[in-house]
């Protein structure tokens, strides 16, 4: 899948292959779709990949918010590991 220069919006590029689009797709169908797979767990690089696809498709504010929120959760957690280790 083609992401345009205009549509990478994070610090390093991502890239979005077909198959990742075909496979994280179904989960931009609605709200309770998405919620699933917060639920059970999802990998930053997928998360980044969502909100890519839904860029470049419907551009649902309320799920690219959810899908930032989750990213900025996993960085601030990484973070505090980093401070722990200092600390201790």
């Amino acid at each position: 899948m083609k992401i345009y220069q205009r549509y990478q919006i994070f610090d390093q590029p991502v890239e979005v292959s077909d198959k990742d689009k075909e496979r994280l797709s179904v989960h931009l169908a609605g709200w309770n779709k998405l919620n699933e797979i917060l639920l059970l767990g999802i990998n930053e690089s997928d998360l980044r990949r969502l909100v890519l696809i839904e860029l470049m498709g419907a551009r649902r504010m309320s799920i690219i918010d959810r899908l930032i929120a989750r990213i900025s959760k996993l960085e601030k957690a990484r973070i505090r590991e980093r401070i722990q280790k200092l600390v201790v």
